[in-house]
């Protein structure tokens, strides 16, 4: 089995792939086939050497102590009927950065249907201190809270579950995202380290050191301290003799360090809150179990809102007949096996496309024969090589043309992918191939475009906009039927806005040498009649229209080869000549919606969605 090793104590880079004897269920023990892993900043603290003279963990070892999956072997003492069933586990000795891991049933407990494996995985160790510290706080309606590190892992749920007891909860946070999460979980005011302010009935730190010294300062007389986190290097430093004089209790880590059986309840109760929509967290990185360095070097970077979590086996949206956006489900799924000539990617990020719901709604093809997946596009790391395959190794990132890209793991032909740069963020790169490729078969359908004008129905799509832009590099004109809203910024591209529907021809700006239509609007008789030859025209979204017309209607197949599309267009990427924005993106299990946000339209450039990577980021980027 494939595991990750901290080979000596450092920094993340000491975490390194290894191949490892496959485990086997002992007594009252089960093996698991490991579907997530949390990764929890105790990890990474220990991975750096800290606290060894309280833990015994000495390189090499594997790290890890919850994981997420299914019962795949029992051994003797435990109720059969475990095999096959979906759990998530706590693993007190580690081992948990693998493919398979070994429990003993008694930290084992069974994930129901509605939650996710991430984030049960994601729950399993934050979500039974939460209800334990909040258990112990006997909160009640209009109780003064602060939580510090109220953006991290455990300060998220903390929030959450201190909110829906009524108390009136402020957060502490390094930086505006971690503040915002917090307030989206319910918290009424938020706060930096260095600006708390105001008195509190009870205290929740989880972040130690001096920042848990300033938040004991501000406990009310009588008031309950909670020292449970250590993310400074250490539990706060309080003075018990002055807790003794303001009457304040202190707790410490005993307050979220359980027995099995104390476990099992706390997690048992988390997963059901978690069924129910009440308790949760945010996973804000996912990445590959290889790539486990990365999570780590999150952490570090004291950037990450909520949880990290490694993927070890597959998700993928899928449909099983032709329908609306609801046909969509995400299910798991064992990672796609490379054929000949095959590369499997850990998807970090995929773009959505309006042929994807033509697919899925039936205008497009046969009527699927069993489980289908979404996707033509992605971006990710190479996880697996099928037989002939030379040009690419393990780990590498690249972005491309794939099937089903709407997954964790997905295949791609060897040729559909490029090296990714690294000065290219996965989630543009996921945004670029379907819409690249498109514009530059298009366009070379028309023909040169220099000292011409250039007229694109549908300006402000994905492949108006790289169409446009690239013929602006090659000097053409261009003009682009758009909504309003989307005028400001063709401009600023270099492309003369006009507002499509009746009166197109009166509001363009002079005559027009050739066309490409994107809409699909029924414009190619308009079309033909300004630039007077079928020829001049071609649509990449009308094709009972271009028969009728005479136009020529270019499809996805077999395409352009992407080394020579990219060889033009990342150089114009790169240089910021070629800039094709992120309408919105979707995390993968609302993928459903990002169909729906596509089939709408009116939005300007791709939609993407996250697969893996930093979750929260995506939220944040520029449009």
């Amino acid at each position: 089995m494939k595991t990750i090793e901290v080979t000596r104590f450092g920094g993340p880079e000491v975490l390194e792939p290894r191949e490892a004897p496959d485990p086997v269920a002992g007594p009252g023990q089960v093996l698991i086939g490991v579907a997530v892993v949390d990764v929890m900043s105790l990890d990474a603290q220990l991975r750096s050497g800290w606290g060894r003279e309280w833990f015994s963990h000495e390189p090499p070892y594997v790290p890890g102590t919850g994981v997420a999956g299914r019962v795949l072997a029992t051994g003797e003492g435990v109720d059969p009927s475990w095999a096959g069933r979906r759990v998530a586990a706590l693993l007190p000795a580690g081992g948990g950065y693998a493919e398979l891991a070994v429990a003993d049933v008694a930290t084992v407990v069974p994930v129901p249907g509605e939650v996710r494996l991430r984030d049960a995985a994601a729950l399993i160790q934050v979500g039974p201190a939460a209800l334990s510290l909040i258990d112990a706080a006997e909160l009640k309606p209009g109780s003064r809270v602060l939580v510090t590190g109220a953006g991290g892992a455990l300060g998220l749920p903390l929030v959450r579950l201190a909110a829906a007891a009524g108390a009136h909860v402020t957060a502490a946070a390094r930086g505006t995202a971690k503040r915002a999460a917090a307030a989206g979980l319910g918290a009424a005011g938020t706060t930096g380290y260095d600006e708390i302010t105001g008195e509190y009935d009870v205290v929740l730190d989880g972040v130690g050191g001096e920042v848990g010294v300033a938040a004991f300062g501000r406990l009310a007389p009588g008031g309950v301290f909670f020292a449970y986190g250590a993310a400074e290097g250490s539990p706060a430093p309080v003075d018990p003799a002055e807790a003794e004089r303001r009457g304040v209790r202190l707790v410490g880590m005993e307050q979220v360090q359980f027995t099995p059986e104390e476990f099992r309840t706390l997690a048992g109760r988390t997963l059901a809150e978690a069924a129910a929509g009440r308790l949760s967290t945010v996973v804000g990185r996912a990445v590959p179990l290889r790539e486990a360095a990365e999570a780590h070097a999150a952490l570090a970077g004291r950037e990450l809102v909520g949880k990290a979590v490694l993927l070890v086996t597959a998700e993928a949206v899928r449909y099983r007949r032709h329908g609306g956006p609801e046909v969509l489900e995400l299910e798991e799924a064992p990672p796609p096996e490379p054929g000949p000539g095959q590369v499997r990617v850990a998807v970090r990020a995929a773009g959505v496309n309006p042929v994807d719901w033509k697919i899925r709604s039936g205008l497009m093809g046969a009527p699927p024969d069993g489980p289908s997946g979404t996707g033509l596009e992605l971006a990710g790391t190479v996880d697996a090589v099928g037989p002939g395959v030379t040009r690419w190794e393990v780990g590498r990132p690249v972005f491309g043309r794939a099937t089903g890209a709407l997954a964790t793991h997905a295949l791609a032909s060897a040729g559909d992918l490029l090296a990714k740069p690294e000065w290219l963020a996965y989630e543009r790169a996921a945004a670029l191939p379907v819409a690249a490729e498109t514009a530059y078969r298009a366009l070379g359908l028309l023909g040169d475009p220099a000292g011409r004008t250039l007229l694109i129905h549908a300006v402000a799509g994905g492949v108006g906009l790289v169409a446009a832009q690239l013929a602006v590099a090659r000097g053409a004109t261009v003009v682009g039927t758009a909504g309003e809203r989307h005028h400001a910024f063709l401009r600023e591209i270099g492309i003369h806005p006009v507002t499509y529907g009746d009166g197109l021809e009166e509001r363009l700006p002079g005559p027009v040498d050739l066309v490409l239509d994107a809409s699909g609007r029924d414009v190619l008789g308009l079309s033909v009649r300004l630039t007077g030859d079928p020829a001049r025209v071609v649509t990449i979204a009308d094709p009972a229209g271009a028969a009728r017309h005479g136009v020529v209607f270019t499809t996805g197949s077999p395409g352009a080869p992407l080394e020579e599309v990219f060889a033009e267009v990342l150089p114009l990427v790169r240089d910021g000549a070629l800039r094709l924005p992120i309408a919105e993106v979707f995390p993968l299990e609302r993928a459903a919606d990002a169909h729906r946000r596509s089939e709408d339209g009116h939005y300007l450039g791709k939609l993407v969605v996250a697969v893996a990577g930093d979750l929260n980021a995506e939220a944040g980027l520029p449009r």
